[in-house]
């Protein structure tokens, strides 16, 4: 039997009806001995679902924050009047309540009933629970005898009756985590497959200038010699890794153990596996870069943090300042410090938390509104939750949801493309890494969607 060829499957959401629920009791002992805390949102909702808690039996407290163990955890934080994002310090309230025994969990979003879909005028603001169903999908993953849903609700409803659909989700085991309410309406989201026409190939002069996050290495770096070897454009790299310099280290010695001999022959006891980590990355980037000058008009390389807004505004101030203009950007860039959420610190998910969504953000607040297109690179774990990846998975979460809004001030193409990451692909299959950035580039030309899934299939 031979083996079958490797290819990319583009997926899209779409929001879909949810049969409606049963209005829950009005009294019960449904909840009896249960301690819940749900998170205030300042608007009456947390009150009138803990006076509906507690008519079915609960202990109810109304904190701003998770301020002790329960068995139910309610965070309305999102909710509040001029909120900013709850991510990522929710994070460690929620990690606290899992270690605790936790048994319900519901965090909610403002974002219109519709996830933000789409962003108009500022109704619907999708920036203050931006993640949340990202890490939600990841706690079910993680945590599957609890009952855990993100819950997107349209603030125009009445306290009341935003608090009596709360009731009803937690009273139904069977629904989806991510489930949206306006209104009347109930609605979840689907990823259904979706073919994509037209030349896989990006339209972008010779004198087109395209900056990608993420250093020279990884996708970032398949990504850019992608787009130098079909445009010839002017490649512009942003790492926080240095620039190597000077001769390169062992040239003469092509692998990690001879490396290791190496060092230990000439007495280097000390950080021998830091030596060799950073000896084969700075061979990676000259590597990559090298590839990059012999395709592309011009390539040069910044090293900064992409969390710094102000570091994000010199950059390309810099790139104007060289080339008078900018037509793209690939923000590539994050970090990979998978933890299940038990081991997870919430130093450790800030750090990555930030690195992509900050980053995103300044990027997208800095470019000129003209800009020809602003894609993130996001991951599978956003969509679906991944064990080990609730990082990972809200800030994917997050940046898809702030798509819509960076929409409204960017009028080119606007995309966050999620992904297994290269090499896996789950049961559908991995994915190559030149197909996915085939695939990107691809979408980057034709496609109109704000987020778009690609996996890996076998034919």
């Amino acid at each position: 039997m031979s083996v079958g060829r490797r290819q990319v499957v583009r997926h899209v959401l779409r929001v879909v009806e949810l049969a409606a629920l049963p209005v829950p009791p009005e009294s019960g002992t449904l909840f009896a001995g249960r301690r819940f805390i749900v998170v205030d949102d300042g608007c009456g909702i947390a009150l009138e679902l803990a006076a509906m808690l507690e008519r079915q039996g609960a202990e109810v407290r109304t904190p701003r924050d998770v301020d002790g163990p329960c068995d139910g955890l309610i965070h309305l934080g999102a909710l509040r009047p001029a909120a900013t994002s709850v991510l990522p310090e929710a994070y460690e309230g929620v990690r606290r309540a899992l270690s605790g025994g936790l048994r319900w969990l519901v965090v909610a979003s403002g974002a219109g009933g519709r996830f933000g879909q789409p962003f108009e005028g500022g109704i619907g603001d999708p920036r203050p629970g931006a993640g949340l169903r990202g890490l939600a999908r990841t706690v079910a993953q993680e945590y599957p005898e609890v009952l855990v849903r993100a819950l997107d609700v349209d603030t125009k409803d009445t306290p009341r009756a935003i608090a009596s659909r709360m009731m009803a989700e937690l009273l139904d085991p069977a629904a989806p985590v991510v489930v949206g309410h306006e209104g009347g309406l109930r609605r979840g989201l689907s990823l259904v497959p979706a073919e994509l026409g037209g030349d896989p190939v990006v339209p972008l002069e010779t004198d087109a200038v395209v900056l990608l996050t993420g250093g020279a290495r990884g996708i970032t770096a398949r990504v850019a010699l992608e787009l130098a070897r079909t445009s010839k454009c002017h490649i512009e790299v942003m790492g926080r890794t240095p620039e190597p310099v000077g001769e390169p280290a062992y040239p003469d010695i092509p692998d990690e153990a001879g490396l290791r001999r190496a060092l230990v022959a000439a007495g280097r006891t000390q950080e021998i596996e830091a030596t060799i980590r950073r000896t084969l990355v700075d061979r990676e980037i000259r590597r990559n870069l090298e590839s990059l000058r012999e395709h592309a008009a011009s390539v040069r390389y910044h090293s900064g943090d992409v969390r710094d807004a102000q570091t994000i505004r010199d950059v390309l101030s810099d790139v104007h300042r060289r080339h008078g203009r900018l037509d793209g950007i690939v923000h590539g860039a994050g970090l990979v410090e998978n933890r299940l959420i038990q081991d997870k610190t919430p130093v450790s998910f800030e750090r990555v938390y930030r690195t992509k969504v900050d980053g995103a953000c300044a990027l997208a607040q800095a470019a000129k509104p003209n800009l020809g297109f602003f894609a993130v690179l996001g991951g599978l774990a956003g969509v679906h939750g991944v064990r080990g990846e609730s990082d990972h998975a809200a800030a994917s979460d997050a940046c898809a949801a702030l798509a819509h809004m960076w929409r409204t001030r960017l009028r080119g193409r606007v995309l966050v493309a999620d992904w297994a990451r290269w090499g896996t692909g789950g049961e559908a299959g991995p994915i190559e890494p030149g197909a996915g950035a085939a695939a990107l580039l691809w979408e980057i030309a034709h496609g109109d969607e704000t987020q778009v899934v690609f996996t890996g299939a076998v034919t």
